[in-house]
Parts: structure tokens; C-alpha cells; sequence
């Protein structure tokens, strides 16, 4: 019954966290934004909306830290933007078009760059905007100094941001990665507790349970990518985060496979390892010891563990009378306990260095961590394209029209396409947030603003509004509510006219109607459609990335690791698209059918990554090079590429007998002297490879499984 309390009691304690966290959040960017607007109007700066827009760019598009050194990033980009902008000006004084040009191809570089960049991207999306805004719409006399007005403005409410965020409740990173870090440590233990059969109280089918390992330790990894080079607390102990990462990495690539595997062989009795190695059942408490010592130091406690590896010695007699596939088996678990015994006293060792101030430390793992550009994505390469041509349709109807807000107007739709392009922000959102925002600051402009008579009054009024936005809308959605707030036009003078508040109204509802057009023409943004394209694009992906695994040449790696890092992308958007489609558009339960297909596709790139970190020791190892070439290298690139086609199975039965038949003829790859032949490390780093080579197999079958059980030619009719 107590045990019924304290779980029934979560839930709502996770709820107020939740909800506190959120109300600090709108609490501290209100904060910002009504003090980017006070101070300029305070101290007679002209055009004070501009810091204040920057203050909303940042808190809907940024993530908030405590670090100073990020504010001063973002500096950095205004900085840059300015510089670019008044470049391009002083360079084409007297040629408009010339420079709208260079401008529109500056701008959707840096866009492109903003939606590649994995870290915090508020840099760019400065550097873009300040690009823009320095522009004085053609006109020639002050530009300069309009620039400069603008760029220094834009830094000012940068810093305005940066000053509240970190002294307001402050958003230790630092603390952010070491929970993250935790919860993946305590992943891994599971994983090892599944392994060696121990008691799992309620376990998760193993598909659910590895795909949830894999996106805790990826967002891990993730987060750490993200902070490493400016959060306090991680910046101090690099080489530590690092250690730490890279041994995730190793545990990731030896109990993934590991687990997959196990789960697929259906053996009528568990194999006997204590019978091929020694002291096998010590080693295994050991293991459970470290892992627990690992918990106990995330969480604050240090504990007293081995400092020394266990050495594991295989029964070498009793392994000649074995048949290969029980060999495979028993080298395949000694060199997991290895690998895994080696992985944990290293994490150890980190975390006394980075969390008791123990060492000293040697710094002797980098992890091959996640990349800071994702190059090969499409979807960014067609929001650069939209943004290109969304800044000329739009500078075509402020040369022909003048529409309100005049060069703004093209500023506005320029900037915010990377918020609505390939986002769940649909065009009916959009005139949704529009129309809450004014339905809120037209009565304010006419029957609250005029009344107003102190500092005061307006400044609860700012913040009222904006944290309405920020607490009530969460991300680039805020945008498009908050905008509302500069339709008013707040000056030190005012002159109260509703047909001004109506005209800058149109202005943006202008905007509106130029991003729906842009998001649906010439790229389609239809989930389903979009869903049907990522996921061929990750299987051809997939299919890349078995062609060029055997290859050591320099940018074959390169291409490959990209690769990796854009099947990431795809497989997130995957995620957030699948969750769009309607229900009504499949034959059973939609949702499960995607949520089953994302999951194996997800289990699938999860060993995808495995063979990636693994890469090069496979290579040196001669048994799996003699493997490589006497099988078709191409098997695992065949079937992936019909899975991307959707094509007939007579694929699947040609390859798939061949590919599964490899462990039943060990004998002729091998000999019967093998044990003698071979290093006892190369035979286990072999029969690792093979193993992984099965569950990669069996991942594939999955995605066909869960590929096939959906209506696709239901999904594609045209009636969407």
C-alpha cells in the first residue's frame, strides 16, 4: 500500500516541477523583454521594440543557461550580423538590387548554418536578423548610423538576456548533463541486469527498453555536445565529460548488440559461460558492484570499489570439443565482460576526479561524440531555399506595394521561415496565435494604453503580456503570440490612432499569409507525405552507409560518419512527423503502426552506430577481413535499399538464407584448428562482429515487419 502511495504521489510531484520550471522560465523572460524595452526609453534610445525583439528571438529559440560566455556569443553574432549588413551596404551604395541579392544569398547561408548547427544556433539566428535589420530600406542618408543604432541595440538586449538569465534562477547546465548522465548509468545497469538473467522487477519488452536506452544516451550526448565548450562545471572537468562519454559509448556498443542478440536466439536452456570460464560468476558480481559504485558516485556518494581489472581466462580444453556457434558464444560474453570492466573502472576513475576531486586523472578516452553540423540534411537545404526565395516574394510586394512596417515586413518573413519550415506550426496555428495575440493588445492600445501616466503601470503591463506568451506557449510558438505586442508601437511619445494599430495588424497578417505560401509551395509539409519521404531516405541512408563501412579511405569515413549524424536528424523528424499524421488515414491503429516502425528503425541505427564507433578495429582484424571478402559486401546495402523502394520480397528471399547461413559455415571459414591459428582476441573481436552482423539482420526484418503492416498506398492518396 505504501509502495502504491509513493507512486501515485510522483506523478503529481513531477507535474509541480514541471510547472515550476515553466513559470520560471515565462518569469525570467518577461523579465528580460520589459526591461529591453525600459531601459532604451528611459535613456532616450530610439527604436526600443528592437532590443526587445531580440529578447524573444533568444527566449524562443535559444536555451537558457547560466553561462555568461554564451551571452557573449550571441554578442558576437549581432556583432557579426552588423558587420556583414554594413558591408554589403557600403559595398553596393547605389545598386539596391545588387545588394538585395547579396543579402537574400547571406541571409540563407546563415539560415542554413542555423538549422545545420546542433549546439545552441541562437548565434546565427542573431547574425541573420542583425544582417537584415541594418537595412534602411533603400534609403541611402544615415544608413550608417540607422545600422549602428539597430546592431547596438540588438547586443543591448542580448546582454539584457544574458545578465537576468544568469543571476534569475540560473539554469546550471552543469546539473542538467549530471542528471542526464545518471539516468543513462542507471540505463546501462538494466541492460547488464537483462543480460546475466537477473531478477528485473516489471521489465520492458527489449525493443522498448533498448530504444529507450538509445535516446537517453543520446540526448546525453546531445546535451553534452551542447555544453561542453561554455557551461561552468563542464568547461573545468572536459577531459572527465569526455572519459565519461566515450565509456557510454563503449557500454552502448557491447550490451546493444549484445541484448538484441540474446533476445532473438530463443534457447531452449541458457548457456553454460561458468563451465568455459573462470571465476565467471566473481567477474559478474564485480560488474554489479562497479555498476552500483557508479550510481552511488552520480549521486553524490562515493563507495569503495576494486581498483583492478578481473582477469578473464577462458577454459581453452573444453572449448576444442565445442561446436563454433557455442565458441562464438562463450569468446563473444568473455570479451563483453572485458570491455564492460575496462568501460566502468575508467568511468570511475572520471568521476572521482570531476565529482570528489580524487585523482589524479589520465586523460586517455575521447569519445567520438555527436557532430556540431549535420551537412546532409535535406529539409535544412530546402528551408535555405525557402528563405531565399520567401525574402523575393516578399521584397517583390514591398517594391511594387510598400505594404506597412516597409522593409520590416520583409525582415519579418524572412526571419521566422526557420521556425515554421518543417515544424508541427501549421498555418492554422499561425492565425490562431496571430488573432490571440491582437484580440489582446487592441483593447489594451485603446482603452488601457491611453490611461497609463506612470513607468510603472507600463511596465506590469509588458510583463502581464509577455508572460502570458512565454508561460502559456512553449519555443518559436511564443513567437507568434508576443508579436502581438508590437503592434502597439510603444514610444516615449504616443500618438494614439486605431488605423495605426490596424495597418501594422495587416502588416502581420501579411507575414502570416506569405509563410503559408512559402511552407507550401514548392516543398510539400504534409506529415504523411513528409513521414513516407524520411523514411525511405533512412533506409537509402542506411543502405549508403553499409557500402562505404569497409572502405579506409579518409572521406569515405567522413562521408560515412555524415551520414550517421543525418540519419539522427531523420530519425527525430520521423518522431515528430509520425505524431502528425491523422488517424483516419490508416487501416487500424495509426499511431502504434508509426511508433513500432520508428522504434525498429530506431534499434536498427542504434547498431548502426555501434559498427561506426567500432569501425577501425574491425578492419585491422584479419579474420573479419578473410569474412568481408568471401561474402557479398553489399547484402545488408540490398535489403536496406528495398525496404527504402518498398519493393517485391523476392530480395528478402534471395539474400536473406545466405546471410542468415553464415554462422553455420564457421567450419569452412575457420578449420578445425583455429583456436591454434588465431589469437584468442581476434577470434572474440570476430565473433563480436558476427553477432552484430545477425542482430543488424534482425533489426531489418523488423523494419520490414512493421514497414509492411502499414497502408502506404492509403497514406499517398491524393485526397490529402
Amino acid at each position: 500500500m505504501a509502495a502504491n502511495d509513493v507512486q501515485e504521489s510522483s506523478v503529481p510531484a513531477t507535474a509541480v516541477a514541471a510547472n515550476s520550471t515553466k513559470l520560471k522560465y515565462a518569469v525570467k523572460t518577461a523579465l528580460s523583454l520589459t526591461l529591453a524595452y525600459l531601459i532604451p526609453m528611459s535613456l532616450g534610445w530610439p527604436m526600443p521594440q528592437t532590443a526587445a525583439t531580440t529578447v524573444m528571438l533568444i527566449a524562443a529559440t535559444g536555451m537558457v543557461s547560466e553561462s555568461l560566455q554564451k551571452g557573449v556569443m550571441r554578442v558576437l553574432g549581432t556583432v557579426l550580423g552588423a558587420a556583414i549588413g554594413l558591408t554589403l551596404i557600403a559595398l553596393f551604395p547605389q545598386d539596391r538590387m545588387i545588394y538585395l541579392l547579396a543579402v537574400s544569398c547571406t541571409v540563407a547561408i546563415i539560415i542554413y548554418l542555423y538549422n545545420a548547427y546542433q549546439g545552441d544556433s541562437t548565434f546565427f539566428m542573431l547574425t541573420a536578423v542583425v544582417t537584415l535589420m541594418v537595412f534602411n530600406g533603400g534609403d541611402a542618408e544615415g544608413a550608417f548610423l540607422y545600422g549602428v543604432d539597430r546592431a547596438f541595440l540588438s547586443a543591448f538586449g542580448v546582454i539584457v538576456y544574458a545578465v537576468v538569465a544568469s543571476m534569475l534562477w540560473p539554469v546550471r547546465s552543469a546539473d542538467n548533463t549530471l542528471s542526464l548522465a545518471a539516468g543513462v548509468a542507471g540505463g546501462y545497469r538494466e541492460a547488464f541486469g537483462r543480460l546475466v538473467q537477473r531478477d528485473i522487477h516489471d521489465p520492458l519488452p527489449i525493443d522498448d527498453f533498448l530504444s529507450d536506452l538509445l535516446c537517453s544516451g543520446d540526448a546525453f550526448q546531445a546535451q553534452l555536445a551542447s555544453v561542453k565548450n561554455h557551461a561552468d562545471g563542464v568547461t573545468d572537468y572536459l577531459p572527465e565529460w569526455n572519459s565519461v562519454a566515450s565509456s557510454y559509448e563503449e557500454l552502448q556498443a557491447v550490451l546493444l548488440p549484445a541484448l538484441k542478440r540474446q533476445a532473438g536466439q530463443r534457447l531452449d536452456q541458457p548457456l553454460n559461460y561458468p563451465h568455459y570460464i573462470d571465476d565467471y560468476q566473481p567477474v559478474l558480481d564485480q560488474l554489479e558492484g562497479l555498476f552500483q559504485a557508479v550510481d552511488e558516485a552520480w549521486h553524490g556518494r562515493p563507495t569503495e570499489r576494486p581498483a583492478q581489472q578481473l582477469e578473464i581466462v577462458l577454459k581453452t580444453e573444453r572449448l576444442r570439443d565445442a561446436t563454433h556457434l557455442l565458441a562464438a558464444a562463450v569468446a563473444t560474453r568473455a570479451e563483453l565482460l572485458v570491455s564492460i570492466q575496462r568501460s566502468l573502472l575508467d568511468l570511475l576513475a572520471a568521476l572521482d576526479s570531476m565529482l570528489f576531486d580524487e585523482g589524479p586523472f589520465v586523460v586517455g578516452r575521447e569519445p567520438q561524440g555527436k557532430p556540431a553540423f549535420i551537412w546532409l540534411d535535406v529539409e535544412n537545404l530546402k528551408t535555405a531555399g525557402r528563405s531565399f526565395a520567401t525574402f523575393w516574394m516578399a521584397t517583390a510586394l514591398w517594391i511594387q506595394f510598400n505594404p506597412p512596417g516597409g522593409f520590416m515586413f520583409v525582415t519579418l518573413c524572412t526571419i521566422l521561415i526557420p521556425l515554421v519550415s518543417y515544424t508541427p506550426a501549421t498555418p492554422k496555428l499561425l492565425f490562431i496565435l496571430f488573432t490571440l495575440g491582437f484580440a489582446f493588445a487592441l483593447p489594451a492600445y485603446v482603452f488601457l494604453l491611453p490611461q497609463m501616466t506612470h513607468w510603472l503601470e507600463l511596465a506590469a503591463f509588458l510583463f502581464s503580456y509577455a508572460f502570458l506568451g512565454f508561460y502559456l506557449f512553449q519555443g518559436p510558438v511564443s513567437i507568434f503570440f508576443i508579436l502581438g505586442l508590437f503592434t502597439l508601437g510603444i514610444q516615449n511619445t504616443m500618438s494614439y490612432h486605431v488605423d495605426a494599430i490596424l495597418l501594422s495588424m495587416l502588416m502581420f497578417y501579411m507575414v502570416c499569409a506569405i509563410l503559408i505560401i512559402a511552407t507550401s509551395f514548392p516543398f510539400p509539409s504534409k506529415p504523411q507525405t513528409l513521414y513516407a519521404s524520411l523514411r525511405c531516405r533512412f533506409f537509402r541512408l542506411c543502405a549508403r552507409w553499409f557500402r562505404l563501412y569497409t572502405s579506409g579511405n579518409p572521406l569515405t569515413c567522413f562521408i560515412s560518419h555524415a551520414a550517421i549524424g543525418s540519419s539522427t536528424a531523420i530519425l527525430t523528424k520521423m518522431t515528430t512527423w509520425g505524431a502528425q499524421i491523422d488517424d483516419d488515414l490508416f487501416a487500424g491503429d495509426g499511431q502504434a503502426q508509426v511508433a513500432n516502425l520508428n522504434r525498429a528503425c530506431e534499434l536498427l541505427f542504434g547498431q548502426l552506430q555501434v559498427l561506426e564507433l567500432r569501425r577501425h578495429e574491425f578492419l585491422r582484424n584479419p579474420l573479419i577481413s578473410t569474412v568481408q571478402r568471401k561474402r557479398s559486401g553489399s547484402a545488408l546495402a540490398a535489403l536496406c535499399d528495398h525496404l527504402a523502394n518498398r519493393g517485391s520480397e523476392q530480395v528478402f528471399t534471395q539474400l536473406l538464407p545466405a546471410e542468415q547461413d553464415i554462422e553455420a559455415r564457421l567450419d569452412q571459414l575457420l578449420g578445425d584448428d583455429y583456436l591454434e591459428r588465431y589469437d584468442a582476441h581476434q577470434l572474440a573481436q570476430f565473433y563480436v562482429y558476427l553477432n552484430l552482423q545477425a542482430s543488424l539482420l534482425e533489426s531489418i526484418i523488423a523494419c520490414r515487419d512493421a514497414q509492411a503492416a502499414m497502408d502506404w498506398q492509403r497514406l499517398g492518396e491524393t485526397r490529402f
